[in-house]
């Protein structure tokens, strides 16, 4: 798994996203953020991208996958 952080999300340290990344079987994207440290009420907060578009938090994702977590933005 590739794990990339983009703009103003806190990211885990640099050896927890390793570990992840090394280490991750799959599992919805709500277990990955638990995973990486997160809470879980911010899976909300977090939108995470993968080739396909933004996911929800009940989104699979596989150790071969690459994603990218951001803070979600909303305008209006």
């Amino acid at each position: 798994m590739k794990i990339r952080f983009l703009g103003p999300v806190q990211a885990p340290p640099r050896e927890v996203v390793s570990s992840v990344e090394a280490g991750f079987e799959g599992g919805s994207v709500r277990s990955l953020l638990e995973a990486l440290g997160y809470p879980p009420d911010q899976a909300w907060f977090l939108s995470v991208v993968s080739g396909e578009g933004r996911l929800s938090p009940e989104d699979r994702v596989g150790p071969g996958d690459e994603v990218t977590i951001m803070l979600v933005v909303g305008g209006g």
